[in-house]
């Protein structure tokens, strides 16, 4: 009995299970507050600011993702291995959203915020290599490019709002929400139908 070659559809269910997990775990560690009125609200800003930024580069992050695996042809030991280091940096995004709220926007929170997404991309680019190196023709040039100009600026952003965050974490928030900007939409062609 020939075996057949495993696909990407249970590598993208597994992988949209653990984003739906941390984003579920994300809003679960917004706490209402004890008193009534909006100045109680308002007092929670840094929690409701870290939680939506989080939450727009988890959605952005599921995007990507979803783009992403329409070019994986075959889930081979490297596909799924960079995978799951992506997911694991991902997965962390909660406990950091939560330590930033919590801290009140500090200085080191916020670059430790800005460092787990640092991380993110360095794994979403390792997962990146491993799916154009699994394709049996030559990997889509135009993905190739624009992913590859993404993540540079990806990282030159992160790297910086690391430090940044020490002159003010406004700073460094706002080198967070560009590169959200930035990956906002995978503008990769759909690939050609498989016959």
């Amino acid at each position: 009995m020939a075996v057949r070659e495993a696909g990407p559809e249970r590598l993208g269910a597994f992988s949209d299970g653990v984003i739906a997990v941390i984003i579920t775990i994300m809003v679960l560690e917004l706490k209402a507050p004890h008193v009534s009125g909006l100045n109680a609200l308002l007092c929670l800003w840094p929690s409701f600011l870290s939680y939506a930024l989080s939450y727009i580069f988890v959605g952005i992050v599921w995007i990507n993702h979803h783009h992403l695996l329409r070019y994986v042809e075959w889930a081979n030991p490297a596909v799924i291995g960079t995978n799951l280091l992506f997911l694991f940096f991902v997965s962390l995004i909660p406990f950091f959203t939560a330590y930033v709220a919590e801290t009140r926007l500090s200085s080191f929170s916020t670059a430790a915020y800005a460092g787990v997404f640092l991380c993110v991309t360095l794994a979403y680019i390792l997962f990146e290599w491993a799916i154009w190196a699994q394709l049996k023709g030559p990997a889509p040039q135009r993905a190739v490019d624009l992913g590859s100009w993404r993540n540079w600026v990806g990282l030159a952003f992160y790297a910086l709002a690391i430090p940044a965050a020490y002159l003010h974490p406004a700073i460094s928030l706002t080198l967070i929400f560009s590169v959200a900007v930035v990956y906002s939409t995978p503008h990769w062609r759909r690939p050609a139908m498989r016959k």
